[in-house]
């Protein structure tokens, strides 16, 4: 039978000790475990930190009283064991927050440019829109599928992409699938009939994004821990502005080289994505533990087995929308928020063309998206950072300016109106897409940030993949866009709506936690004062010997 270790058993450890830390750990978890099957009670956490075991060494040397040979009692211990294993809080804590360095400020570039290929290829597709329709005589709902595919194959598997974040971290991850995207890039500039364009352009280059797509986002939240609102912000700026570069090098390179050749020339710009992943050096503190490499040969096929189950169901754990009502709720509202702004961006340049509008100056319709998306998200990124404002709200905001671009778009069938309503969309565009991760951190923390943006990825894919042909089958039965437009001006009333029921109750949440926390708090402080205040004995009565005689004793 083996006894835990106290703290002053644990020797402070020279810099060659250190790569002993984790072993220590296991010791003392299989310690527990053997004295848990033995029926001795421990309470083994973990290792205290040495500088921490010191300090409380000092703290007790000079306070003599404290250290007056009494027995601590179980809540003290308890008490400092706590004080003691919560020494590895999150980085975010307000405490432990430090100070961004060089490098930090490089990633957040990489992060900016790598957002910027993203936009430049979302919105650039409607412009190669018509032209895939002409080429291949296809109908507006057939070529819709080609960005719907790889829109849902980056968010279906991007879910398989959490958990190698976590273990490799997020540069491995981002070379790899920047790689595949641009080899499914530059092979749709061979494809000979839109099915292929279906494999290449959706299938390949989708699977390589959602390899990809979430370490931007991560790596930016991972690496700064003041001002996330502020940074964020900064990062996905560079998808606004790729959505207004985008369209106007695509109609350059379409107008030269064809949109085969525009497609191989923006593969070779998309793969600067790989020297910008090489700088997304994941903070050891946020990788995950990985396993010891096992020596022994006798692993079964049971094991191997075994091991693949466990990461499937880690893997589609989908349990955190049952704990976190407040997170389910907003991913419904993000999934009516993508089906708007995919149908807007798909389709605004071929409804400019529809109403007479040339093509040479229907690209602006997308490129203004990309101008005013990029002007909000500066102010959005300053607003949303404020300690006044609540981002729910601001999200909210956004979703009803959706509504009015719309309204502007309806009412006034001309070119004057169209630029309008696109540049009042990209304000929506900015409100929403800037804030979105921050609202998730929000939520549930930065913990779980990678497993519930997998889970995001993975609903939304299915919107994803049906936005665009939807939109595109309404106008093939109808020959009228403004129909398509109306249905998502609809959507965005009702999804804005369903927003403030999250900040309504995202602010009962936070009345309901900080009562608890007060509560919490009394009730500590009221148990530190009994312990505090001496204990009163009764007063003992002298005692007094009487003597009886039998016959009076026979009587009582």
């Amino acid at each position: 039978m083996r006894l835990a270790p106290s703290v002053d058993d644990i020797k402070p450890t020279t810099p060659t000790d250190v790569d002993t830390q984790d072993e220590k750990m296991q010791t003392l978890q299989d310690v527990e475990i053997d004295n848990e099957r033995n029926g001795i009670t421990t309470n083994v956490t973990s290792v205290p930190p040495i500088q921490e075991t010191n300090d409380l060494k000092n703290r007790i040397s000079e306070n003599p009283e404290a250290n007056d040979g009494s027995e601590a009692s179980p809540e003290e211990v308890n008490e400092g064991t706590n004080a003691i294993g919560n020494s590895h809080k999150d980085p975010g804590d307000s405490v432990t927050q430090e100070k961004e360095s060089a490098f930090d400020w490089m990633v957040l570039l990489c992060a900016f440019g790598s957002n910027l290929t993203f936009g430049m290829n979302f919105n650039s597709f409607s412009v190669f829109y018509p032209c895939l329709r002409e080429h291949f005589q296809a109908s507006s709902a057939q070529v819709g599928w080609c960005l719907s595919i790889q829109a849902f194959a980056t968010a279906i598997l991007s879910i398989f992409s959490s958990r190698p974040i976590e273990m490799f971290g997020c540069r491995r991850l981002g070379v790899i699938g920047s790689s595949i995207f641009c080899l499914g890039i530059a092979l749709t500039s061979l494809a000979p009939s839109l099915n292929v364009v279906y494999l290449t352009f959706g299938i390949i280059a989708g699977f390589g994004a959602s390899l990809c797509s979430l370490t931007s986002s991560i790596i930016v939240q991972q690496r700064f821990q003041r001002n996330r609102g502020l940074v964020n912000g900064v990062a996905v700026m560079g998808f606004s502005l790729g959505g207004f570069v985008g369209p106007a090098v695509a109609t350059v390179l379409i107008k030269y080289y064809s949109w085969s050749g525009a497609y191989l020339i923006l593969s070779a710009i998309y793969a600067h994505r790989i020297a910008f992943a090489l700088l997304f050096v994941t903070p050891p503190r946020y990788l995950a533990e990985r396993t010891k490499k096992t020596t022994d040969s006798s692993r079964t096929v049971k094991d191997s087995i075994l091991s693949i189950t466990k990461y499937l169901r880690r893997t589609f754990d989908f349990s955190i929308l049952q704990k976190e009502k407040l997170f389910a709720l907003f991913t419904g509202v993000l999934c009516l928020q993508i089906v708007i702004l995919t149908g807007y961006i798909q389709h605004c340049v071929s409804r400019a063309i529809h109403i007479g509008i040339a093509g040479d100056q229907a690209f602006w319709a997308s490129s203004l998206v990309g101008i005013s998306n990029t002007v909000s998200r500066i102010a959005v990124s300053v607003i949303g950072n404020l300690s006044c404002i609540n981002r729910c709200l601001l999200f909210a905001f956004g979703l009803f300016v959706s509504v009015v671009s719309i309204i502007v778009l309806l009412l006034s069938p001309n070119f004057a109106g169209v630029l309008a309503s696109a540049i009042i969309f990209g304000i929506m565009l900015g409100c929403t897409g800037t804030i979105h991760v921050v609202i998730t951190v929000d939520l549930v923390g930065v913990e779980l940030l990678t497993r519930c943006l997998a889970v995001q990825a993975f609903i939304h894919g299915f919107f994803r993949l049906t936005a665009a042909p939807f939109i595109g089958w309404i106008y093939d039965v109808t020959h009228d866009y403004n129909v398509s437009f109306a249905l998502l001006g609809c959507l965005g009333f009702v999804d804005g709506w369903i927003m403030l029921l999250v900040f309504v109750l995202q602010r009962r949440q936070k009345r309901r936690k900080k009562t608890e926390e007060v509560a919490l708090e009394e009730e500590t402080d009221h148990r530190k004062d009994r312990k505090r205040s001496p204990q009163k004995r009764p007063k003992q009565l002298p005692v007094v010997a009487v003597s009886a005689s039998n016959h009076e004793l026979s009587h009582c």
